[in-house]
């Protein structure tokens, strides 16, 4: 049976086609044939899910005068650079389509554009120089060079130019961290208020120690040195500074006031939000500090039935009202949902003591497999990924926002703007998450985090440093015909 052929037939039978780019609906089941690795597993709607993101994911492969970009909306929209780009979801751009067979041809040419081209390539938060450390672990790093490297240290160094602190910490703005409405950025009397918060320098940390790597690995030393040591200062000021009674938190401060002041009085700690996840996605945190994804399952504080909550549920500004069609003060986001699994991910693979947490990993990855739908209005489901969901039910809200506002509204982008959204990942978090490829070391390696009743699995075309690989796991030997077990098999 033709699974891949299978799923993407259906995809492009419900599929209105609103916008086209590199590749359209027709070529597609070509082009993912040749370029993405191709997953069986028991759970349909893994499966279906994980074909579907990268269906939706070649949509945005736009071929320019500046080479190969990825989009993070189809249609173009006021607030992007050129060629409808965005910043904000490059590292979920990278980080997802590093697996592409010819990851190199279209994502190279997408970093030389936010290091040489855009004029926005500081405009909101990322973590671009870590994704990219991550892109070339798996295709090897051949264009690595000095002028790569030069040109990543520029790209930091504009970062501490605009948004730096004195004691080399960063400032933010929940809006320009692609988060806008949160509950600890925003306020009646207190808009827009700037932040020490765990997401720019979370990434900013990130960036620094993949810097150094990149570095060490071309023989500047000098250069690697150098960000080593911001990394270890920026650690270190992340976990002493951001931990607060159990949690990573956020604290804002009015123009004028001093660093040492908006930390010691801990504006805005009192809420626990989403992005308190974000330094386990760069494994930041020391150990010790893991009871805080026990809230991940708890219904007061991130769980729904929805999904991951971007704020707890038990705080008294949660989801209040806002004339917005984006808020981030309790609605679920895939982009968070993403960051927090890759967080999961992480705490399982690197600190100890973690193993009761593989079966959250599961439950929520599920859970966010299973909220790619949407129930049209002729009453039939379909495959669906949007901007936001509502925690309480079963909606794309900004979708539902934008449609009774007649999808004309000024300046918001036009009908269907969220349609195939390309804000977040989900097939990097089957690949390195739940299929449990490791590839950091230089080396292919599998660390599988399945549930313990699925018998078998099988990921073919996955291509690593020039060669393409299988791996399967069949429990009792009888699917494959290749004996019991893990194995992997060069193609």
């Amino acid at each position: 049976m033709d699974i891949l052929k299978g799923y993407v037939e259906a995809f492009n039978r419900d599929d209105e086609e609103t916008c086209r780019n590199l590749i359209d609906n027709e070529a597609a089941l070509g082009w993912l044939r040749e370029e993405i690795p191709l997953l069986e597993c028991p759970d349909k709607d893994i499966e279906r899910t994980y074909y579907f993101r990268f269906w939706t994911y070649r949509k945005h492969l736009k071929h320019t005068e500046d080479g190969y970009v990825i989009t993070e909306f189809l249609p173009n929209v006021p607030w992007s650079g050129k060629h409808n780009t965005i910043n904000a979801a490059v590292g979920h751009h990278l980080c997802e389509g590093r697996w592409l067979k010819n990851a190199s041809l279209y994502l190279n040419d997408y970093v030389e554009f936010f290091l040489s081209v855009s004029e926005k390539s500081h405009m909101y938060s990322t973590w671009l120089i870590d994704a990219v450390y991550k892109l070339f672990s798996v295709t090897g790093a051949k264009e690595l060079d000095k002028g790569l490297i030069n040109k990543l240290v520029k790209y930091y160094e504009k970062w501490e130019e605009l948004h730096g602190l004195d004691n080399g910490m960063f400032w933010s703005i929940d809006n320009y961290d692609a988060m806008e409405y949160s509950i600890s950025g925003t306020s009646e009397e207190w808009p827009q208020k700037r932040g020490i918060r765990p997401t720019l320098n979370s990434y900013m940390c990130a960036d620094a120690l993949a810097l150094s790597r990149l570095a060490a690995a071309v023989g500047e030393n000098e250069i690697s040195a150098r960000f080593m040591h911001k990394h270890l200062r920026l650690k270190e000021q992340i976990n002493g500074l951001l931990w607060k009674d159990g949690f990573y938190r956020a604290f804002h401060y009015k123009d004028g006031e001093s660093i040492e002041d908006t930390l010691k009085s801990a504006v805005s700690s009192e809420v626990r939000e989403e992005i308190g996840y974000i330094p386990w996605m760069f494994n930041i945190p020391e150990g010790g500090k893991e009871a805080a994804f026990d809230l991940l399952t708890d219904e007061s504080a991130f769980f729904s039935e929805q999904g991951i909550t971007t704020a707890e549920r038990s705080h008294r500004r949660f989801l209040y009202k806002a004339d917005h069609e984006c808020l981030w003060n309790g609605y679920v986001w895939p982009f968070a949902t993403s960051q927090t699994l890759t967080a999961l991910i992480n705490l399982i693979d690197n600190y100890e003591g973690t193993e009761r947490f593989k079966e959250v990993f599961i439950k929520l990855l599920t859970q966010y497999a299973v909220s790619h739908h949407r129930v049209r209005e002729d009453g039939k489901t379909v495959c669906w990924i949007d901007e936001v969901r509502h925690p309480l039910y079963d909606d794309w809200s900004s979708r539902t926002i934008l449609r009774d506002w007649g999808w004309q509204r000024q300046g918001k982008g036009g009908y269907e703007r969220g349609k195939d959204y390309n804000h977040s990942t989900f097939c990097d978090l089957v690949i390195s998450g739940l299929i449990g490829i490791k590839t950091d070391s230089g080396e292919l390696r599998v660390n599988p985090s399945i549930p313990d009743d699925w018998d078998y699995f099988r990921l073919s075309n996955l291509h690593f440093r020039g060669k393409c690989y299988t791996v399967t796991y069949d429990k009792h030997g009888t699917k494959y015909g290749s004996g019991k077990g893990l194995t992997v098999t060069e193609e």
